[in-house]
């Protein structure tokens, strides 16, 4: 395009050498091209007596089978606009988008055009500096705007970056892969109402309120229309607008679209299951309260969702240190009797250079989302050494049922006034961490603490390993396969059957008789 701009400047003898492109949008439906170009608010009148042969003149420079359509725009600067063009270009780097609010948007007037300043948080001002993402933000300006436009980078606190290593606080979160960022980029994308939009969709999840610009994608549901007051002078076609609901696979959102004269018809086209991309504002649905939100709808595109798109979870990092729960380092004198009768044995090799944390809780009951975790307990084995264990109760905010009661003799007083379950999870992910989980039946176990976890950014992705699974494999003919017969079985004491920290040292010695067989 650098050439086209040049030979128009040398065929029109530099009377136009304001002229900058601004963007090119492709319609590949309708094998349409449209070169935006814009120019300086004090050429208006020479533009405008020249729009026809300036137009002309490109469209015989640039060859294209597709239909060339040539579109000369004002740049006038307009800080409010301004905002908004600016968090959907910043909708690119979700970690700054997402830590910016209009209050943290400066416009400053300079000598000849303007300064506008982002006040960052100092993470959020070292993550810009590494990405240089001020580099970004000028070359979008350069093409975006006439005037002279810059943008400076602050930071709430100091502006340098420490060059030492940083040990991230237990609160703070990571992205399974950072350099993809919380977006969703749909295919096959379609102009429908407004603006086609090419940039890349934000998780629903993620979306904050107010929020001045914002890209969403997801699939249609619950259409319907309402009639609002007509203003004055308005016609009856007019009145309509219409409410409905987009969901990706993060969560969903209400939306609003008030149509015009020209799509207030072709909106009711639009079906439930279609899938679609949209711009607009985000506001606090006052209504409905919760925190819920509301999407007020702008631009409407039709597309097709990835359908092999693999979340980008944000996790928390793992803690520096034990917060509520601290786990008791096991004597070291001790180690030999739950390997051996006696003789001096070896570990098995299955064992060694390994780290495992075999666990067992106890819940209210068996359903993840309606029932509580009301204790963990867990056995650490290093290299065939137990080295640490992890015992606590958790309170779930209600009684516990009464034959929850008789089963593990856990009673409500046990559990009044420990940790709750977001503070013990972070301390147990910690106490996991690299490590293979161990359990009887340990899908069940794992799908709580998963169920619990999620919500949380928490994520147990270790490897499992299920000694009711290696026992049907390894000790066939057994009555059953429950953990106090496999107890029995192998000869091991279970002091306290039915409580976490006691299933969890049975089933670690468990283990480890069927380690020997692995």
């Amino acid at each position: 395009m650098e050439k086209v701009l040049a030979k128009f400047n040398e065929i029109t003898e530099n009377k136009f050498d304001f002229i900058k492109l601004s963007s090119v949008n492709v319609n590949v439906r309708k094998c349409t091209c449209d070169f935006n170009f814009i120019y300086p608010a004090d050429k208006e009148a020479l533009i405008l007596a020249k729009r026809e042969f300036i137009e002309n003149t490109f469209k015989k420079l640039i060859k294209s089978t597709a239909e060339v359509n040539i579109k000369l725009k004002k740049s006038h600067f307009d800080f409010d606009f301004f905002k908004a063009d600016l968090f959907a270009f910043l909708s690119e780097y979700p970690m700054l988008c997402g830590s910016l609010t209009d209050k943290d948007v400066i416009c400053e007037k300079s000598e000849g055009g303007y300064v506008i300043k982002l006040i960052l948080q100092q993470s959020v001002y070292d993550y810009c500096i590494t990405q240089k993402i001020q580099s970004a933000i000028d070359d979008y300006l350069s093409v975006a705007f006439c005037e002279d436009i810059r943008c400076e980078l602050e930071s709430t606190g100091a502006t340098n970056i420490v060059e030492t290593e940083i040990k991230p606080a237990a609160s703070s979160y990571i992205l399974d892969r950072p350099d993809e960022g919380r977006l969703i980029r749909p295919q096959n994308v379609e102009e429908f109402i407004g603006k086609i939009i090419y940039e890349p969709a934000g998780y629903i999840q993620d979306v904050t309120a107010p929020k001045e610009s914002a890209v969403l994608c997801g699939t249609l549901s619950k259409i319907y229309e309402q009639m609002r007051k007509p203003k004055e002078g308005e016609q009856e076609s007019n009145r309509k607008f219409f409410k409905f609901s987009i969901e990706d696979f993060s969560g969903s959102i209400s939306c609003v679209y008030f149509p015009n004269k020209k799509t207030v018809e072709l909106f009711p086209t639009l079906k439930v299951g279609q899938q679609i991309i949209a711009r607009g504002k985000v506001e606090e649905d006052t209504y409905r309260g919760g925190g819920a939100k509301s999407f007020m709808v702008r631009d409407i595109s039709l597309c097709t969702l990835p359908a092999d798109l693999v979340p980008n979870r944000r996790r928390r990092r793992v803690p520096d240190a034990y917060v509520h729960v601290f786990p008791q380092k096991y004597v070291e004198e001790k180690q030999y009797s739950l390997f051996d009768s006696g003789a001096a044995k070896s570990v098995p090799k299955f064992m060694k250079d390994k780290t495992f944390v075999v666990f067992d809780i106890e819940t209210t009951g068996f359903n993840t989302e309606s029932d509580k975790i009301i204790e963990i307990g867990a056995v650490k084995v290093e290299n065939g050494k137990v080295t640490e264990t992890f015992s606590t109760f958790i309170d779930p905010c209600e009684p516990i049922p009464e034959r929850i009661i008789k089963l593990t003799h856990i009673e409500d007083s046990d559990v009044k006034g420990q940790p709750h379950i977001e503070d013990v999870l972070p301390d147990f992910y910690k106490f996991t961490d690299g490590s293979i989980m161990v359990g009887q039946n340990v899908q069940f176990d794992h799908g709580f603490i998963r169920a619990y976890g999620e919500p949380l950014g928490i994520y147990f992705d270790n490897n499992l390993m299920d000694t009711l699974s290696l026992a049907k494999t390894y000790c066939p003919g057994l009555k059953n396969y429950k953990l106090g017969t496999l107890v029995k079985h192998f000869g091991v004491e279970n002091k306290g059957a039915h409580r976490a920290i006691f299933d969890a040292w049975a089933t670690m010695e468990v283990f480890t008789k069927l380690a020997e067989k692995l």
